[in-house]
């Protein structure tokens, strides 16, 4: 980057600070007081006054809280870039606010440029009475604006600013400028999306305006759609810039010059409606601060606009890291490759559809339209449905971005990952097990989310009996898991772990009332549709899923054990597959996701190199679903009379079972294996074809569907040469058992110990019965 020479990142401790050399200049960060950024040195030039920066929380009623740091710590250093976080929350005269805050500034060698991503959080579990999450939850926090202001050493002398085009900056003749952006400024801006608590718009005119002019006399400068913009300061001793990262995506935002300081409105007072965190809920931004000398020109405008860079798809091929990976270039179905491409081009592109119900906003921006659960609406505006990572979009697009190096698919994958881990994951301790730290679920099904946001279920709905919460169904983690490879993240490594670590507290029944009578498992991580339904289906193979992509990432083994327990609960190698009537899609069609998860399970021991109990027991048990699968299951189009929505997803959905065949040919006897490879062969063109037949092809889930798991009928295409561990061994797996959550077995406990209690209680009556009937009286 421009800014300076090229250099190491060097960070020294002084008293109550840390200053970080970037080779082009010197940055102070304290550690009792976060501004962000303490001091400012170019050379011998200081840029920022003795208060440097501040970062203001006000509420509703006009309290100004300011932050309090718990601690700061060197999180990563290298000599091309440096990071430092910062973590504490808000007080007002030592009475703290709900809300916490965590701060991640990164340095660049050689460069003047700073990042910051903020985040805010509200760790409070919501109320959600009866199960439904709608905005205005008493356990919500509400405030009307959090600001970052950086103060000049110098009066200004020059002020600049764009909105949209780097090149047209103009200059402000006032020291009071304020450029807001309301709202998204798309054809749909004011879409019903953006309600508050009451069901009311939170918007009010579509796109940006630029005004300026003392408090009270502001004028209209200009207005426009969409700005990505900047903001520069000039001074006697240089000039400050800053900005965000996707301005008018994550609105509203707005960047202020207020009495000689340059302001970023994260959460912008300027938006009438005000703002409230949900419990658990949480948002980061990232900024981008710049400080120069007068002698060039800010480079915010390429970190708003950053070079794409990608692996060659070949390479990684040859890497073998992603299962079943293969090469875009290796596709020889072209009508894979172009229904797939849509996504990212054409009419049905998901960048389109953002614009249908206006995906955008702090807690929109990244999700995406779930326009599968509109097809029967009608009205004068769109039913609003978000999908929250439903079959993990997120990984999908990871893969197909290494498969093809287009950079459409990182953005989306950025989005959709950076959205899941602030929106759709419940960041709170303080709420039940099954609760703390899971993943909701999309919206309701064919109804509008309403006050819900993304929180599943809305009073607006429902009755009686309606309502939910995060579920073991809707785990999905590998993708948050690729992305923090591809980006660094270290939230999307925090998201992993703590999903995993969900399954474990979910079925911990100790972590519950009735533990004080039974701590063993609740079932909680392996039920799927109903409570006492603890086979192969997506409860299960979602949380078995989310321990392994948790043992990738940490190594600790924990997470193996429990994947194990599970699979154990689950499924048998003796099992009597026809009483599971698998061949019943509705209730039973996601035993697939179970059968793709024990696929996984096995790669991974094949990786460890473990021939043990654990590892042939899952392989007996791939291969005895496989093999009723080979012999019994067909394509979903020729039993749709058996499904209560005949919709295109059914079609898709047998994408899976190409998968669970593919998967189990690489354990199975070699005639065993031609057979099972073919059979997947036949899924799959039989997947593309019968969907394609439906009119409602490119809705959001078929698509998902055949991103995540379609490439790997490319990948089977050609030999694989593998050698897996050993078939033959000596274990015995016995018979199947049934397994009892703990609400059953307690019953089950509490009706025994009745029936003693009451059969003692009749025997005690019946002995004194006896006693008073033979009674003579007293002797005389």
């Amino acid at each position: 980057m421009r800014g300076g020479t090229a250099s190491e990142v060097n960070i020294a401790e002084e008293a109550g600070r840390l200053v970080v050399n970037t080779g082009a200049g010197q940055f102070c960060v304290g550690r009792d007081f976060f501004g962000p950024l303490q001091a400012v040195l170019l050379g011998s030039n200081e840029l920022l006054a003795t208060v440097g920066s501040e970062i203001r929380l006000h509420t509703a009623d006009g309290t100004e809280y300011v932050p309090f740091v718990d601690s700061v710590r060197l999180e990563e250093t290298g000599p091309v870039r440096a990071s430092i976080l910062v973590e504490g929350g808000f007080a007002n005269r030592g009475r703290e606010n709900a809300l916490l805050f965590k701060s991640r500034l990164v340095f660049f060698a050689g460069s003047t440029c700073v990042t910051s991503e903020f985040q805010i959080r509200n760790p409070r579990a919501a109320y959600h009475p009866g199960g439904l999450w709608d905005l205005g939850d008493g356990g919500s926090c509400s405030f009307a604006d959090l600001s970052i202001r950086l103060y000049p050493r110098d009066p200004a002398r020059e002020v600049e600013w764009y909105t949209e085009v780097p090149s047209l900056a103009q200059r402000v003749g006032d020291l009071h400028f304020c450029l807001y952006q309301d709202s998204s400024g798309g054809v749909n801006w004011d879409s019903p999306n953006h309600v508050d608590f009451a069901n009311k718009l939170t918007v009010s005119h579509p796109g940006y305006r630029v005004t300026g002019g003392p408090p009270g006399e502001s004028k209209l400068m200009g207005e426009g759609r969409r700005a990505t913009p900047c903001l520069r300061v000039s001074t006697e001793a240089g000039w400050i810039a800053a900005s965000t990262k996707d301005f008018w995506q994550n609105f509203p935002k707005a960047l202020r010059l207020e009495d000689g300081a340059l302001s970023i409105g994260l959460f912008p007072a300027e938006c009438a409606a005000g703002f409230e965190l949900q419990g658990g809920e949480q948002k980061r931004h990232v900024v981008f601060f710049d400080f120069g000398l007068h002698d060039r020109a800010p480079t915010i405008p390429l970190m708003q606009e950053p070079l794409a860079v990608s692996l060659d798809p070949s390479w990684i091929e040859q890497c073998g890291v992603i299962s079943c990976f293969a090469a875009a270039e290796r596709d020889g179905d072209q009508s894979y490759s172009k229904y797939v491409d849509s996504i990212i081009e054409g009419p049905n592109s998901f960048f389109g559809k953002r614009e249908v119900v206006d995906e955008y906003g702090w807690r929109n921006f990244g999700d995406l339209y779930a326009d599968h659960e509109a097809i029967h609406h009608r009205g004068p505006k769109p039913m609003v449905s978000h999908y929250n990572n439903q079959y993990d979009f997120i990984y999908g697009a990871a893969v197909q971005f290494l498969r093809t190096g287009d950079s459409r698919w990182q953005r989306l994958m950025e989005d959709a990952a950076r959205h899941t881990i602030d929106i759709d994951i419940y960041h709170t301790g303080e709420d039940r097990a099954a609760y703390n730290g899971g993943l909701f679920w999309h919206t309701d099904h064919y109804k509008d989310a309403a006050t819900s946001s993304h929180r599943s279920y809305s009073r607006r709905n429902g009755g009686r009996g309606y309502g939910g919460g995060p579920s073991n169904e809707n785990n999905y983690t590998s993708g948050l898991l690729h992305y923090h490879y591809l980006s660094g993240d270290p939230e999307a490594a925090a998201a992993v772990v703590e999903l995993a670590n969900w399954v474990i507290a979910m079925d911990d029944g100790s972590l519950n009332l009735l533990g004080v009578i039974d701590s063993g498992p609740t079932g909680f991580a392996s039920k799927t549709v109903s409570s006492d339904y603890h086979g192969p289906g997506r409860g299960g193979g979602n949380s078995i899923n989310a321990l392994l992509d948790a043992y990738k990432l940490c190594d600790d083994r924990r997470y193996v054990v429990k994947a194990e327990d599970l699979i154990q609960r689950c499924v048998h190698p003796a099992d009597d597959i026809q009483a599971l009537r698998l061949d019943e899609p509705e209730y039973r069609w996601s035993y697939l996701v179970f059968l793709q998860a024990l696929g996984k399970y096995l790669e991974l021991k094949l990786e460890l190199g473990e021939d043990d109990y654990c590892y042939h027991y899952a392989r007996a048990s791939l291969l005895r679903y496989a093999g009723w699968m080979l012999d019994h299951e067909v394509p979903y189009k020729d039993v749709l009379h058996k499904v209560e929505i005949p919709t295109e997803t059914w079609p898709a959905q047998d994408i899976r079972k190409c998968h669970v065949l593919y998967l189990a040919s690489k354990y199975a006897d070699p005639a065993t294996r031609v057979a099972l490879k073919k059979r997947a062969a036949v899924f799959f063109e039989r997947c593309i074809r019968d969907l394609l037949a439906f009119d409602t092809a490119y809705l959001t889930r078929p698509l998902v569907l055949l991103c995540v798991y379609g490439y790997v009928h490319s990948f089977f295409q050609k030999q694989v040469d593998a050698s897996f561990l050993d078939a033959v061994h000596g274990y015995e797996f016995g018979e199947p058992r049934v397994f009892r959550p703990q609400r059953d077995r307690l019953t089950i406990e509490l009706k025994r110990k009745w029936r003693l209690v009451s059969t003692e209680v009749r025997r005690m009556l019946r002995d004194k019965w006896l006693s008073v009937r033979n009674w003579t009286g007293p002797s005389r």
